[in-house]
């Protein structure tokens, strides 16, 4: 009977003690493979970790397709390592909260003047009350902890949508930058075609002046493109946690073309609220507070309590007895507690019911967007692009017939560059706009564009944006000498 007791305690004092190493992570994976269709990892310093490395390191061989930049960030990415030690601290709360205080124990030694016997008094007391508490601090404990681990992956799916962000972004920058170089390419030809037409005597001072400032603009805006290229590469490394060589990656080239439909649109609000782990963590942060409430208000009354054993050894013999101790809630009755709990339930309620108007605002300004930016990219392809062309096949047969000058020809060139830029611009607004639909949803409503995908490129235009813009300025350039 004593052993079963002596079990008994040992399993109350010292069960569950040690912090499970997974720390919930298994849940919080599970919730963004679900909404990301992507896997995270955690390095703990295992084995574990070398092959999450070693497959980074073979993704980063081949062609980066955006679900690739994606799972490289989720996986490498230092700063969510960081933020899963927040499941530790929140487990480690959970852990803390089931366990017993620890008794305390005194020791006293007196040496009185007459007497030859020191007196010698020893005592122990545990605080009882925290084994009253121990089922409610425990289901706190475990609340706070299921809203720590949806906070956490409410960030890492947010996390990947920037990701995805930061890769049309690219995309788009990398295109616009390749179309500048080719017109530059074919512009610096006809700059050097019309410097010698005006050698020959061909054409005027004027003319050769017009294609110089036209050639200049367009160095300065590949400058620009190449600058664009550059930061948003360095954005993505420092996104996916790379450094040295393996910062040589390369995506694929050219946006995704825009697709025939896009995904359903139909009660997204109600399925944003539903599905978004930040909602989900907003309302387990309420019950959590209610909970901390509740047991603030059940055990106002009742403050340190205590019960314990003393011992004493003095001259006239040996005295053992229990002791108690109680506190007396006669000045503070836990006002300032429970005015604090109070506050915290209602902000809780209120930053609940603000971010579910934020959530349906979020939805409906992204399908808007991406819905105008679908819009906007097929009236460039369809319309914008088809007449600027036209207009400078018109405008090269009045050049070729002297009927106009190069100035005028130059502005027409300009605005088919202008509307090439604009239609790859409006197209990658798309795909972000796409992106940032899924992250108000809270979860992906289509898959990513395949890598192969065709290019976002005019009609008519299958591979690239048109390169022989800025070539064809001067036909008649074939009579000088």
């Amino acid at each position: 009977m004593k052993r079963a007791a002596l079990i008994a305690f040992g399993a109350i004092a010292f069960g569950g003690c040690a912090v499970p190493k997974e720390a919930g992570f298994p849940d919080v994976s599970a919730a963004v493979l679900a909404r990301t269709k992507q896997k995270i990892a955690w390095n703990q310093g295992t084995g574990a970790d070398a092959d999450v490395a070693k497959a980074v390191r073979g993704v980063l061989r081949r062609t980066l397709s955006v679900s690739d930049v994606v799972q490289i960030a989720l996986l490498d990415n230092r700063s969510l390592q960081a933020l899963y030690e927040d499941l530790m601290v929140s487990q480690a709360d959970v852990v803390e909260a089931g366990l017993l205080r620890n008794p305390t124990l005194s020791a006293a030694i007196q040496f009185p003047f007459a007497a030859k016997v020191p007196v010698i008094h020893l005592g122990v007391e545990q605080d009882f009350l925290s084994l009253l508490l121990l089922p409610a601090r425990k289901r706190l404990a475990e609340a706070l902890f299921e809203a720590t681990k949806l906070r956490v992956a409410h960030e890492v799916t947010d996390f990947a949508t920037d990701v995805r962000v930061a890769y049309f972004r690219l995309q788009g920058a990398e295109q616009i930058a390749s179309m500048r170089g080719e017109i530059l390419e074919a512009a610096d030809a006809a700059l050097e075609l019309a410097t010698r037409q005006r050698e020959a005597g061909n054409i005027s001072e004027l003319d050769l002046v017009n294609e110089t400032e036209m050639f200049d603009r367009l160095r300065i805006e590949q400058a620009k493109s190449q600058a664009d290229v550059l930061g948003l590469r360095e954005d993505l490394n420092r996104k996916m946690g790379l450094s040295g060589k393996d910062t040589r990656w390369t995506i694929v080239s050219g946006l995704p073309r825009i697709p025939d439909a896009d995904p359903p649109t139909t009660h997204l609000e109600s399925l944003a609220m539903k599905q978004r782990l930040d909602v989900a963590s907003a309302m387990k942060d309420v019950e959590a507070q209610y909970k901390a409430l509740g047991m603030t208000k059940n055990w106002r009354w009742l403050g340190s309590a205590s019960l314990g054993a003393d011992f004493e050894r003095e001259p006239d013999g040996n005295f053992l007895g229990p002791t108690a101790s109680l506190e007396l809630p006669i000045f503070d009755q836990k006002q300032a507690d429970v005015a604090r709990r109070e506050a915290g339930a209602r902000r809780a309620e209120a930053q609940l019911h603000a971010l579910a108007v934020d959530v349906r605002s979020e939805v409906r300004e992204a399908q808007v967007r991406m819905l105008f930016s679908r819009n906007l990219a097929e009236h460039y392809r369809d319309a914008v692009i088809p007449r600027r062309e036209r207009r400078v096949a018109l405008v090269q047969e009045q050049y070729d017939a002297m009927l106009m000058g190069v100035y005028q020809l130059i502005l027409a060139k300009q605005d088919e560059i202008d509307a090439y830029r604009e239609y790859i611009e409006a197209t990658r607004d798309y795909w972000i706009a796409r992106a940032e639909l899924d992250r108000a949803v809270g979860g992906q409503l289509a898959d990513d564009p395949p890598a192969d995908a065709a290019k976002a490129t005019p009609s008519g235009q299958p591979e690239a944006v048109p390169a022989q813009t800025g070539s064809e300025h001067h036909h008649h350039g074939a009579q000088s000498p």
